[in-house]
């Protein structure tokens, strides 16, 4: 990139294509004489960034850091650009991680591939659920708390969540509302009660669930999926 003191280059002038409704590749960002693995998120300005005279990169970017500041794991924020109608988000690239998703769509039909790191459903269910109590204690509505969002990589200790596409998070000052929390309960894909009930324990945990959670984020979920289907059928007439 001309005229910066950061270069950013595509492997094969592309690098590897993430699906997803934003172009995401994978780059080399060189920096002080340093070659970094990145990810780098392309995402079209409209009037509506316009108006807030913020980019949804530069609002990645800030919330980023206010997450690593709580303790949260989400990939180092590197970089913010923007180039013609496009504002690009850099981070540094996880070597080994899956979305949560591979976990949950075996725990569905075993017939979809396994995950390929060694970590049992409930295992990461579990670390799902504290990852979700630190944000809503730290102040955090994720917004967007589903499946493709969650990363898993792994340490010595278990699995290690990730969080990503962090545009849309409202970051306060302090501990969010019960109805805000159930909002991003009911976001991850547990389509079955038990599974859903698995992770409100983790949750709330060391305490009780607390009566009517189970049913609200039942609730939540059940009209989350219309809402899906019903997004997928206006696709092609969304901009």
């Amino acid at each position: 990139m001309k005229g910066t003191e950061d270069r950013l280059e595509f492997p094969d002038g592309q690098g590897k294509v993430y699906p997803g409704r934003h172009q995401v590749a994978d780059a080399v960002l060189f920096r002080g004489g340093e070659a970094i693995p990145v990810v780098v998120k392309k995402i079209r300005v409209d009037w509506r960034q316009r108006l807030a005279r913020k980019t949804k990169a530069e609002r990645s970017f800030e919330t980023a850091l206010a997450l690593l500041a709580r303790g949260i794991r989400t990939p180092e924020p590197l970089l913010v650009r923007e180039i013609g109608n496009e504002s690009w988000f850099v981070v540094r690239r996880l070597e080994r991680s899956e979305q949560i998703r591979i976990w949950f769509l075996h725990r569905d039909d075993p017939g979809n591939p396994a995950p390929g790191l060694p970590f049992a459903f409930e295992e990461v269910v579990a670390a799902l659920g504290r990852l979700a109590r630190a944000l809503h204690d730290g102040g955090v509505f994720y917004r967007d708390f589903s499946d493709g969002n969650v990363l898993v990589s792994s340490d010595p200790g278990g699995p290690s969540l990730w969080l990503v596409d962090l545009d849309r998070a409202q970051v306060g000052a302090h501990p969010i509302g019960w109805w805000r929390r159930l909002r991003d309960l009911s976001r991850p894909g547990l389509n079955s009660p038990r599974d859903r009930k698995l992770l409100l324990e983790d949750y709330f945990a060391p305490g009780p669930v607390p009566w009517g959670a189970h049913g609200a984020v039942s609730f939540l979920r059940a009209r989350l999926r219309v809402w899906n289907a019903l997004k997928r059928i206006l696709r092609p007439w969304r901009s």
